[in-house]
């Protein structure tokens, strides 16, 4: 090593010089969160219609559709499944429904839900959200859960 290489080292210890202090750190990873899962607890066969039975959507052959969403739902969590438009959380029961909130299911603080384009835009699962669990309520295979204006007539 030369003489004006080891004089300029002492220089930069005398400085606090520290090859470390100019990198990068690690960011710490945040925590996972939980992957979202599904639950037929609080399903209401006493309204169909305006929703539809398994075996209807069996013979309408969305139940496979169906599966196909529910592997691709509980890959995500609640974050990755609200951006990617999986599910959308409406909150309170919607005004305009062709559905009616179940009895058992009464509660004015129930975070009401749907997944979204189960074989095409229409298919939907109307339900609720408690935490990471959707728990299933409607089958709505004509959009009639939370029924909207149409855009652009």
């Amino acid at each position: 090593m030369s003489s004006f290489s080891r004089s300029r080292l002492k220089e930069q210890e005398k400085d606090g010089y520290d090859r470390k202090r100019n990198t990068r750190q690690e960011r710490a990873v945040k925590e996972d969160l939980p992957r979202i899962l599904l639950s037929f607890k609080d399903f209401d066969p006493n309204q169909i219609p305006p929703g539809q039975s398994f075996s209807e959507w069996e013979a309408n052959k969305t139940l496979s559709a169906l599966y196909e969403k529910f592997r691709h739902v509980c890959e995500l969590n609640i974050v990755e499944a609200k951006q990617q438009q999986v599910i959308k959380v409406y909150g309170a029961f919607p005004d305009k429904s062709d559905f009616k909130p179940p009895t058992y299911l009464q509660d004015d603080d129930i975070q009401w839900a749907v997944i979204t384009n189960i074989k095409g835009q229409k298919g939907r699962l109307a339900g609720h959200m408690i935490g990471n669990v959707f728990y299933v309520v409607f089958l709505d295979q004509e959009h009639r859960f939370f029924i909207s204006t149409k855009k652009g007539t």
